[in-house]
């Protein structure tokens, strides 16, 4: 199977819970937050789960 665009930002725990049998796998994804490398100016060392299983964070975050 090849990813698709809107997969490209998801979690892998997000990725395989669109599959059928997996959805509770959504509650494991801990990629709520962008985080940034250290030391870097606008470097992401991991991208926030773009997944519409997220609710907003405070500040209009995901």
């Amino acid at each position: 199977m090849t990813p698709t665009t809107m997969d490209a930002g998801l979690s892998a725990e997000c990725t395989l819970a669109r599959r059928q049998g997996y959805q509770d796998l959504h509650r494991e994804c801990r990629q709520i937050r962008d985080v940034p490398l250290p030391h870097s100016a606008g470097l992401l060392l991991v991208r926030r789960c773009l997944c519409t299983c997220h609710r907003p964070v405070a500040g209009g975050e995901r």
